[in-house]
């Protein structure tokens, strides 16, 4: 089984870690550094880009 995961996010990065954890071959997509919205400030994976998702106003 192979396992592909588009989007380095929160939501994507945990999902490629807990999929190789179980030791299932998984394949990372992300736009960036290639790509880069005006909601994201740097190239690492996992940038928290929304504050909503931890219930702020």
């Amino acid at each position: 089984m192979k396992v592909l995961v588009i989007g380095a996010g929160l939501a994507g990065a945990e999902a490629a870690w807990q999929v190789a954890r179980a030791g299932v071959a998984v394949t990372l997509v992300e736009m960036r550094p290639g790509c880069q919205s005006p909601a994201h400030h740097s190239a690492e994976f996992g940038e928290l880009v929304c504050s909503n998702s931890f219930g702020a106003l």
